[in-house]
């Protein structure tokens, strides 16, 4: 797979800022889940899907610590690009409402991968996590 390189020279974003502002974002998520089921189920599940795609390249926990999202082209992050960076989270939030063969998928794949997006997060020197690498995105500190 090659990774393009970005047109900008962003900062990375810091790896703590990223996890509490995806944390705040799994939080908007359970709580549309909670809301109206199941009709908020599927809300919370479009939340992960498109949030970064939203204002400038910023779900509401980036808006929250000044992340941004931008595609390989320098540019706010995408709809299509949103997606393909959340699916783990997405799918994480399906198995997790599916009985009995969601936990199990949720337990052996998705967490998993969870947490090797984490430590993607971490020790690449751009913070690319797999969705990263996928959609062709980087998480940046937003310039004011």
């Amino acid at each position: 797979m090659v990774v393009k390189t970005f047109s900008t020279d962003p900062e990375r974003a810091s790896p703590l800022k990223r996890i509490i502002a995806r944390m705040v974002d799994l939080l908007v998520a359970w709580a549309l889940t909670l809301v109206v089921p199941p009709a908020g189920v599927l809300g919370g599940i479009l939340y992960l899907a498109v949030a970064d795609s939203f204002q400038n390249g910023q779900s509401l926990g980036k808006m929250a610590f000044g992340l941004e999202v931008h595609g390989g082209n320098g540019h706010p992050c995408t709809l299509k690009d949103s997606i393909y960076r959340n699916l783990p989270f997405s799918l994480g939030l399906i198995f997790a409402v599916i009985p009995v063969i969601g936990w199990i998928l949720l337990i052996f794949a998705i967490i998993p991968i969870l947490f090797i997006e984490l430590w993607l997060v971490i020790v690449d020197d751009k913070g690319m996590r797999l969705g990263d690498r996928i959609s062709d995105t980087l998480v940046v500190e937003r310039v004011p």
